[in-house]
């Protein structure tokens, strides 16, 4: 790092400068925005004189920021409270219990995590409508009732809804820490005389700590950004977040962009406090450390007779997460369309067919969305997955100055809801003179951003696996280091960089509210063109649709599975 020809010195301002232009730019327009009484793109809108604190003073007017608050504040802390109880429960089944069909329950899972979440929120409203919910008619029909029993279009049904669609997460999150724990501590408290119980309370629970931190907040964050649910239960509820604020201040006549920035400002402030607070609670981590080079296996409970009911419980909880939500879209893409949506009897048996799939494979708008997605996904997990693969080579294996700097600038999307992430971009090329807004490379730029968060713990954990010795022993022998990082570095990285690429591909299909925000006609994505289609009330195609969809995301999975399979990645 003598000289500033230096290609490493290079390398590092440029890709700091990719990320500073994909995150931190985009975030300070926004803030600005927020406190200007100036639209993005006005001559005027940098100007100085634009300064006000109006946009603030018209969210906290009348009242209604609190009761949006309100309903955020309950809506994400209940989902967050009975997706962590449930998935705790499954990952506790799994990996700590000899509880039967444990593979079977975590590969229901993984299926599970693929599912978009629109199309779980869609598959409830199927069973839980007051008027059409199949749970509903089955119950009134058995039990004599003469009204239905359950409501999706309320606030408890949102968070049902959510937590069954952030289930998944919890369980590989919590899986992951009860597998890593060296199971003696827990045996010399046992030994000593205490019980289950306390063990649990007093060894285990302790020990998992960090991990129980970052599972509540990111899963919280998950339900302060979430869209889906709020949007299509939430409003007919009359339950308004701040992200369904959002979205109807710039997707509304009038627009208020104004008003949008400061929501989209707040709830980035609040999540941000999160992620602070999970770092200043686990500021300690050495005193968490429960993995030693001792070889260990996770000690298992034997449940005895009991284990079969933990098992039925499971499989209950599956059903309610995975399985009923696939019948009843299933049902719906074979109901005839242009007919509404019927719950599940066996007079409207007869009336099956295939027409919404023919319909489907005709649709303009399914077509143009399948390949949109299919170019974004490919391209955004291709470019995040390179250019991360750089920084985290750059943090983690060289000693330029800066590099934790960089390394906090490209984990700090996972603090920063997809909707303000929308916002920001909209703000973004919406006042500087660059022609992207209005095409497809807004939404490109938008999903590198979105993803570099993950991605970047993904490569950074890979990246620290790889010993220095081999990238030393190629430099003796001739090569430049650049050569050495292509030949060497890149070759051992393949697992961790297919894991990465899965990751942002699977996610850039399943991608809603963020897109919401900047898409324009011509440029929809799966996920835009399934909300938009259920807006106009074409059920049976939303529903073959989302069959397809569901379809291509296990198509993707398993082919990946097999991919890496051929790089070794292997369970041992």
């Amino acid at each position: 790092m003598r000289g500033s020809r230096d290609p490493r010195k290079i390398i590092f301002i440029a890709v700091a400068a990719i990320l500073v232009w994909q995150i931190a730019i985009p975030l300070a327009i926004l803030l600005w925005g927020s406190v200007s009484d100036s639209r993005p793109g006005a001559g005027d809108f940098f100007s100085v004189t634009s300064f006000t604190l109006d946009n603030f003073a018209r969210a906290v007017e009348g009242g209604r920021t609190t009761d949006v608050l309100i309903n955020t504040t309950i809506f994400a802390t209940g989902t967050t409270a009975l997706a962590f109880v449930l998935g705790t429960y499954l990952a506790w089944v799994v990996e700590r219990t000899n509880t039967p069909f444990r593979a079977f329950i975590t590969i229901m899972m993984i299926l599970r995590l693929i599912l978009p979440g629109i199309l779980t929120t869609i598959s409830w409203i199927f069973l839980a409508s007051p008027r059409v919910g199949t749970l509903n008619h089955w119950a009134m029909d058995i039990f004599g009732l003469s009204e239905p029993p359950l409501n999706i279009y309320s606030m408890a049904g949102m968070i049902w809804v959510e937590a069954m669609d952030i289930l998944p997460l919890v369980f590989l999150l919590m899986g992951a820490a009860l597998r890593s724990m060296d199971p003696s501590l827990e045996e010399a408290s046992l030994v000593s005389g205490k019980g289950l119980l306390r063990t649990t309370s007093r060894i285990t629970l302790p020990l998992i700590l960090p991990a129980i931190l970052a599972t509540i907040i990111l899963v919280l964050i998950r339900g302060i950004e979430t869209f889906e649910t709020p949007a299509l239960i939430g409003i007919p509820a009359q339950k308004f977040t701040f992200v369904v604020e959002i979205w109807r201040q710039t997707s509304t006549t009038p627009t208020d962009f104004g008003l949008a920035a400061v929501y989209a400002v707040l709830i980035l402030a609040f999540c941000s406090c999160l992620l602070w607070l999970y770092n200043r609670m686990t500021r300690h981590a050495d005193m968490f450390a429960v993995i030693s080079g001792k070889a260990f296996r996770p000690r298992r409970t034997d449940l005895g007779g009991m284990r079969w009911v933990t098992c039925g419980a499971s499989m209950v909880i599956i059903m309610f997460s995975l399985g009923l939500p696939m019948i009843i879209l299933l049902w719906a893409s074979f109901y005839p369309p242009y007919r509404g949506f019927q719950p599940i009897t066996m007079d409207a048996v007869p009336l099956l067919s295939w027409d919404n799939y023919r319909e489907v494979l005709d649709n303009d708008l399914v077509q143009r969305a399948f390949v949109n997605s299919t170019f974004l996904g490919l391209t955004s997990a291709t470019v995040t997955v390179l250019l991360i693969t750089v920084v985290a080579w750059i943090t983690v294996k060289t000693k330029i100055r800066g590099r934790k700097w960089l390394d906090h600038l490209a984990f700090a999307p996972i603090a920063i809801p997809a909707i303000t992430m929308g916002v920001a971009f909209l703000w973004l090329y919406l006042t500087l003179p660059i022609p992207v807004y209005g095409t497809i490379w807004i939404l490109l730029l938008l999903y590198i951003a979105r993803f570099t968060a993950v991605a970047m713990r993904i490569m950074s954990a890979s990246m620290t696996q790889v010993n220095d010795e081999l990238h030393e022993a190629a430099e003796v022998a001739g090569a430049s280091w650049l050569r050495s990082f292509r030949t060497v570095t890149m070759p051992l990285l393949r697992p961790g960089m297919l894991a990465a690429w899965i990751f942002v591909l699977v996610h850039a299909y399943r991608e809603l509210s963020a897109s919401l925000i900047v898409y324009s006609h011509g440029n929809e994505p799966i996920g835009v063109a399934i909300f938009d289609i259920w807006e106009n009330g074409s059920y049976g195609l939303l529903s073959a649709f989302g069959i397809l969809v569901v379809l291509a995301l296990v198509f993707f999975s398993i082919v990946a599975r097999v991919v890496s399979g051929r790089y070794g990645v292997k369970d041992e």
